[in-house]
């Protein structure tokens, strides 16, 4: 799924959008950091090591016949009616990003790289990390200057039944250490710890293909066209703004 990078930087353009109703956008405005941490906070799994089902409410191997933020909605009613406006928009921010993860899977994953059939399934694994890491890197560089402040401003209190709130904090901070300035981007490193039988690279390696014109045209481009990585980013960020603005009510 797109990276906590790609997911802060569909949450800043959101937050100047002028298709958001004005009680949305007043409320996200007014509650920056709260909704920003919300549409990373789902990806605290990575580094914790939570049940993927438990933070995004489906897995790899299900088909997605609900939408998982309406699964959570169900699972978790009080959600709906969030004691304060901050914990209103932090499940806000949670909602984009589960409807972003939602639609990239649906229209990226399962398409061009589940349902064809070109190299090995590995050759696919690899090139989906390929695809991810060009977007994380090309969304890292928007947030360099903005961000950060607000993101750290986040302090949860009880805004979710299944992650705790030290357990938010240790991932807000990992998130803003990596766009500090001089910060290190981690992503390098935690794709090849979290595949490491799988992908059988070290950062270094991964790197060295991500530089490579001729090896990103071999294993990535020539299969998925940057024509379409473009369309459906546009459809996920539509989307999942209507989604976001339909809870909003």
């Amino acid at each position: 799924m797109p990276t906590p990078f790609t997911h802060l930087a569909y949450a800043q353009r959101l937050l100047t959008d002028d298709e958001l109703p004005e009680n949305a956008r007043q409320l996200l405005q007014s509650q920056r950091p709260a909704f920003l941490l919300g549409s990373i906070a789902a990806d605290a799994q990575t580094v914790h090591q939570l049940n993927r089902e438990i933070t995004h409410f489906y897995n790899y191997d299900q088909p997605l016949e609900v939408p998982p933020y309406q699964i959570m909605l169900r699972q978790f009613p009080e959600l709906a009616l969030p004691v304060t406006l901050s914990q209103r928009a932090f499940i806000a921010g949670y909602v984009f990003h589960l409807s972003i993860d939602e639609i990239w899977s649906v229209e990226m994953i399962h398409p061009y790289f589940v349902m064809q059939e070109w190299g090995t399934k590995l050759e696919r694994f690899l090139a989906l990390q390929l695809l991810l890491i060009t977007m994380d890197e090309r969304d890292r560089e928007s947030l360099l200057t903005v961000t950060i402040g607000e993101l750290t401003e986040a302090q949860p209190s009880r805004w979710l039944p299944f992650i705790a709130d030290d357990l938010l904090v240790k991932w807000r901070d990992l998130i803003t250490l990596q766009l500090l300035p001089g910060g290190h981007s981690q992503t390098l490193e935690i794709v090849c710890e979290r595949a490491p039988t799988t992908l059988q690279l070290t950062p270094g390696r991964l790197r060295d293909m991500l530089d490579s014109p001729v090896t990103m045209e071999q294993k990535l481009e020539s299969h998925v066209p940057q024509s379409a990585v473009l369309s459906i980013e546009t459809q996920m960020y539509q989307q999942s703004r209507e989604r976001l603005i339909a809870m909003l009510g």
